[in-house]
């Protein structure tokens, strides 16, 4: 799904599927069926979830005004995810749409401050980096587990991982020195 989002603009090109096929049969990743699956799959999700497609590739209106209070909280919004991790996204066109969403369900700013520092905290310095950007965090299927997330325990790293796999063999070392 995630290599889908970074094709928005192009899904809906006719030889579209054909390339990413090509492509990915050439480094041996993925088999054709696959591919498609995982196509039509986020075809789907990007038209129910995110509601920024239609069938004809084109971008969904929304009905409601978009309101001077909601364009100033969503600018406040975006101006913390630039100010965070360093980007420079505009209020534009999906942005706006995505922010406007989770306030029309009654989020609040701090809401979306909580999801931009606990997705930066998971993500800063891994491969998840380059989601760090308003279609994926305020993604109407994403933002309310993010948010929800609990981080009373250690977050899942490589390093915590390694750390606690460490621990654990250190653990079974002493049983059987015990035992």
């Amino acid at each position: 799904m995630y290599w889908l989002c970074d094709y928005i603009d192009e899904i809906f090109e006719p030889d579209f599927l054909e390339k990413q096929i090509e492509l990915l049969k050439k480094i041996n990743e993925f088999k054709p069926r696959e591919i498609k699956e995982a196509y039509e799959l986020g075809v789907q999700l990007l038209k129910q979830d995110f509601k920024i497609i239609e069938e004809k590739g084109k971008k969904s209106k929304i009905n409601k005004p978009v309101t001077r209070e909601i364009k100033i909280q969503a600018q406040k919004v975006i101006d913390y995810l630039n100010h965070k991790i360093g980007s420079s996204f505009t209020l534009k066109g999906n942005n706006l749409d995505l922010i406007k969403g989770r306030l029309d369900e009654g989020y609040v700013y701090s809401d979306f401050v909580n999801v931009i520092d606990k997705k930066y905290s998971d993500w800063k310095g891994s491969d998840y980096e380059k989601y760090l950007r308003p279609l994926t965090l305020f993604a109407k299927s994403k933002f309310e587990n993010y948010l929800n997330t609990n981080y009373d325990t250690k977050p899942a790293t490589k390093f915590y991982k390694f750390a606690d796999s460490v621990s654990k063999a250190q653990q079974l070392i002493k049983l059987r020195k015990d035992g």
